[in-house]
């Protein structure tokens, strides 16, 4: 999906001035990280890896492109450790969690974390879980995002709709989508992404949860999204674009969704906050609403993103936890979040006086930034979750086209992921 979202930055650490066994290294511990960003992403980065270096004697950090950015990360990284030409850190997505962790190179930090300086707990649950697989800590969380409704302003007020509510529901979703929708001027209520990629089931996910659902069984052994939960939620969008023809099916991989919104032709596009940026520099008027609801139930969808640590040895992966440590500390990841629009990734930060500035440097961040509350669950962390994305994503595909209904379609879906999660592996 668009973890569309931010650029990837990749950032290597190589150490330099190995000790003798029981002697003390001469000189700093080199390190390198692969970050993976771009634009001002990567200059952020460039930034702040510069100040931990003016202000630490015994780590120095050295950013490489790694050459990839986030998007092309996990290929890069996966030939890396083939050929022990691997970085320190890298910036990794959460859904690449469980494939990456099969490495032995993979560095462990459940030890390092437990460092009350760290303040573990102070990063948000699913940030936790997300970078934790089968009790291993693997790095720091880098990036945390949620989804929400950004509607247009002027749109919704030409078709005499009011703005969304705290306490809306996908029936109102449904009728907004439907009133904005003027076929002959090439506007529609909404869209939905038939390409086959993860953003397609992104928006999926938390209307399953919502009305009572999941993904898959708690151990991970069978899929469960073919539930009531599941078929109401896919027969809604069915009804949302075959009858009421509200929804701009997007079958492009450059995914057009934000574009058709920057240029008006959207009432309300189902996003993150990555596109806020883009949106004031496009002077597109919007408001932010957090997902429609189910029985008073808004949960979303998060995909937090990692800073995996790969091990070279014991001093490196020390001095990458170290450098780790202050990065996502709250005063540097405010520094962060007002160069690029990203969320806090731990609670206290909200607490910092520049807080407020950083609110209204973006406007409409503040319903993000507060929705992720409602981001309670992750994707299921298994190796085989990019092939049960796909087989949803055509389960989708084929319903919203009216090639089958939601059931058969599902029920499909569902007996192709069973088999892929039978095969022996993690």
């Amino acid at each position: 999906m668009k973890r569309a979202l931010t650029a990837a930055v990749a950032v290597a650490l190589a150490v330099t001035g190995c000790s003798a066994a029981g002697e003390r290294a001469a000189g700093p511990v080199e390190i390198t990280i692969w970050h993976g960003q771009e634009d001002e992403s990567a200059k952020s980065i460039e930034k702040l890896v510069a100040r931990f270096n003016q202000t630490h004697r015994d780590v120095r950090v050295r950013t490489e492109s790694g050459g990839a950015t986030a998007d092309g990360m996990l290929p890069k990284i996966t030939a890396a450790l083939a050929s022990d030409a691997y970085p320190d850190i890298a910036y990794l997505y959460g859904s690449w969690a469980a494939n990456v962790a099969r490495s032995p190179k993979v560095a462990d930090l459940s030890e390092h974390v437990k460092d009350p300086a760290v303040g573990w707990t102070d990063f948000w649950a699913n940030e936790r879980e997300a970078v934790t697989v089968q009790g291993k800590v693997i790095g720091f969380p880098a990036v945390v995002d949620n989804m929400v409704v950004l509607y247009n302003r002027k749109l919704l007020a030409k078709a005499g709709v009011t703005p969304p509510e705290p306490g809306w529901t996908w029936a109102d979703f449904r009728a907004t989508a439907k009133k904005t929708t003027d076929a002959s001027a090439g506007v529609f209520g909404t869209t939905w992404a038939i390409s086959g990629g993860e953003e397609a089931v992104w928006g999926l996910w938390p209307m399953i949860w919502q009305a009572g659902g999941d993904i898959l069984s708690p151990d991970h052994k069978k899929a469960v999204f073919n539930s009531s939960a599941g078929q109401r939620s896919l027969d809604l969008l069915r009804a949302m674009t075959i009858d009421d023809k509200s929804v701009y099916l997007d079958s492009s991989p450059a995914e057009k969704g934000q574009k058709l919104f920057e240029s008006g032709r959207l009432g309300l596009f189902m996003s993150g906050p990555w596109v806020l940026p883009d949106l004031q520099e496009a002077g597109i008027d919007y408001g932010v609403a957090q997902l429609p609801g189910t029985d008073g139930n808004h949960e979303t969808v998060s995909g937090p993103d990692n800073w995996v640590v790969f091990e070279h040895d014991e001093r490196r992966v020390k001095a990458a936890a170290t450098f780790l440590s202050w990065l996502t500390a709250a005063e540097q990841q405010l520094v962060w979040m007002t160069d690029t629009g990203s969320l806090p990734i731990r609670e206290s930060i909200t607490k910092l006086p520049g807080y407020q500035d950083y609110l209204k440097k973006y406007p409409g961040i503040d319903v993000v930034s507060a929705n992720l509350a409602n981001a309670k669950r992750i994707r299921p962390p298994t190796t085989k979750y990019p092939r049960v994305s796909s087989f949803v994503a055509d389960a989708i595909a084929q319903t919203l086209l009216g090639k089958s209904d939601a059931k058969t379609a599902l029920d499909q879906a569902v007996a192709k992921t069973d088999a892929a999660l039978a095969v022996p592996g993690s």
